[in-house]
């Protein structure tokens, strides 16, 4: 792989441990087949481990359950088996009295979530957030707060600990976080190893960010909370349980798990907040008439992988209390913001992007859209990119164009994985596992359409563009993707329902990744091989997959077996171990 591709997913793997969370997809597929990259990976836990040596070696007694100080709200609820009764399903769930839903099933949140885009121009609300398990010290914390948002791209979040902590050791976990067309100003501390707690907390800084393009990552998941467009266009991961009201409105009630609910980091991205497990059961009210995300509930897990996990982090969830670890919730939401302001702080980074005209070609759009920013930026080596962006107020198109790009992938897209689709007549692009991009490999142009649209709408917007497309050079990344119906004869294809799956051939080596509902994700790779290496640590097990001895690997999340002269693995932070033998068991050979 090229050296620039290792640099970029070391940087991804330093900052999802830094934040507290799992690496791109991208990046864990290059992992994969990468020693390197994965040595790094490695190295970072072990010095996690190195920090917090002699604890990590015994099981904490569990704490007993802890009371919250904050009441839950006494919450009207109706089961969907007793919305049937009262005659309020009739083959969907239809929303209590005069609502404007009509369907409540998965697939129609996000549905819902953009057709309601044009009517929140702003918001203001009152946050209480409360995090319970940190610490045996402190087990639980009470934050509240204020929400601001002005469509598409403000945000302000106070946060203010009112914890009563043991000791001055303790420092209060206040975040502020103000997002206002490009620029990011937030104040938080930095997070720390439970078993450092309380000597490694420092005081809250200062950090900012300027100029970043339109929608850039950096403002996405914090736009989240208002605008949940990525976290409902996952429908696979939610289950919807019925109509509720909350506070006397009408809400939609959710379940699903950390993993699938993006928006919970808009709030813990930042600040010394304890982790949440990826499969950790999410709880979620939804605003009927705005999908704003009105409470949301986090509980332990319950799974061998969990307990693990927790083990190594020194925390002592215990699942069976039915308490919930984390909860956030709006309340006295006003379609009045607050004055948005961000103080940039002296020598703040620049990403460089400046708004000016550009010629950036504009796509067919969606009803609603208009003109939101547009400008360009430089690439390293100085050529530009220029950009321009479009809004109905919450969900977003962007289109970016360069003519000097001279590396060996295709532009904005730093996966291998991608799925060849066709445009007008001749025309083809490439779709991003996550469906939220599209590159086109024009003559003598790069062409990327993003957005948080469907993929649908994203596709049909990239072909009126008019650009045509051709396939990527074949010394191109991409170019090792191919059709599941162009694997060897050999190579085990899991049949599950539910599942995008997409290939790519290296040599004899083989890899699928797996795509479903809810940001779940499995990257399984095949390669020659007829015994399995030496397990490099004790938290493993031997397990049988497909009438085969096996092993799984809690520490790296991965199952593993011989199968006819070829070493299979299977690799999921989202997934437990019974459901990644679940999908062993229905593979068959292409």
């Amino acid at each position: 792989m090229p050296d620039h591709l290792c640099d970029q997913v070391m940087t991804e793997i330093s900052v999802a441990h830094d934040e507290h969370r799992t690496a791109e997809t991208w990046a864990l597929a290059h992992m994969a087949g990468c020693a390197e990259c994965s040595a790094f990976a490695a190295s970072i836990t072990d010095l996690d481990i190195a920090l917090a040596a002699g604890r990590y070696d015994q099981v904490p007694d569990l704490a007993p359950g802890v009371m919250g100080a904050i009441v839950r709200p006494n919450r009207e609820w109706w089961s969907v088996a007793a919305v049937a009764l009262l005659g309020l399903l009739a083959g969907a769930l239809v929303g209590i009295a005069s609502t404007r839903t009509e369907t409540a099933r998965a697939g129609d949140l996000s549905e819902i979530f953009h057709g309601a885009g044009s009517e929140l121009d702003s918001l203001s609300a009152d946050l209480l957030v409360v995090e319970r398990g940190l610490h045996e010290a402190v087990p639980e914390r009470v934050y509240t707060g204020t929400l601001d948002y002005v469509a598409p791209e403000q945000l302000a979040i106070d946060l203010v600990d009112t914890t009563r902590y043991p000791s001055d050791d303790w420092i209060p976990n206040d975040i502020r976080l103000v997002i206002s067309d490009g620029d990011v100003v937030a104040t938080s501390a930095s997070p720390c190893p439970v078993a450092a707690l309380p000597g490694c907390l420092a005081e809250p800084s200062t950090r900012g960010l300027v100029n970043q393009p339109p929608f850039n990552d950096g403002v996405l998941i914090p736009l989240e909370i208002v605008g949940p467009g990525r976290t409902l266009d996952s429908p696979g991961g939610f289950e919807v349980l019925g109509a509720t009201q909350l506070d006397g409105d009408p809400t939609i009630q959710v379940r699903s798990t950390v993993a699938a609910v993006p928006l919970i980091r808009a709030i813990t991205d930042r600040g010394a907040w304890r982790e949440l497990h990826p499969t950790d059961p999410v709880v979620m009210w939804l605003d009927e008439a705005t999908m704003v995300p009105r409470r949301i509930e986090v509980f332990a897990g319950d799974s061998r992988e969990r307990e693990l996990w927790q083990l190594r982090r020194d925390y002592e969830d215990d699942p069976d209390t039915g308490e919930p670890i984390f909860i956030l919730e709006l309340s006295d939401l006003d379609s009045r913001a607050r004055p948005i302001v961000a103080d940039i702080p002296d020598g703040a980074p620049s990403l460089g992007f400046v708004e000016d005209d550009v010629a950036t070609p504009q796509p067919q759009l969606p009803d609603g859209f208009g003109v939101h920013r547009a400008g360009h930026w430089r690439l390293p080596g100085g050529e530009q990119v220029d950009m321009a962006s479009w809004s109905d107020g919450r969900a977003w198109i962007a289109v970016q164009v360069t003519t000097g790009w001279g590396e060996p992938h295709l532009f904005g897209l730093s996966t291998p994985f991608v799925e060849l689709i066709e445009l007008d007549g001749d025309s083809t692009a490439y779709l991003s596992p996550a469906g939220n991009a599209v590159a086109i490999h024009g003559e003598g142009m790069e062409v990327l359409v993003t957005g948080s649209v469907s993929r649908e709408v994203l596709a049909e917007a990239a072909a009126s563009l008019a650009v045509r497309g051709r396939p990527v050079p074949p010394t191109w990344l991409e170019a090792s993707t191919v059709a599941l119906d162009a694997l060897p004869e050999s190579t085990l294809v899991p049949e599950a329902e539910g599942w995008t799956i997409l290939a790519r051939i290296e040599g004899t080596d083989a890899t699928l990744l797996l795509l479903g509902g809810g940001s779940r994700t499995v990257l399984v790779t095949q390669e020659e091989g007829t015994r399995l290496d030496p397990p490099t640590g004790p938290d493993f097990s031997r397990v049988e997959v497909r009438g085969i001895e096996g092993r799984h690997d809690f520490s790296t999340s991965t199952l593993e077996w011989v199968e006819d002269g070829r070493i299979v693995r299977m690799r999921s932070e989202t997934v437990g171990v019974a459901a990644l033998i679940d999908l062993a068991e229905s593979m068959t050979r292409r």
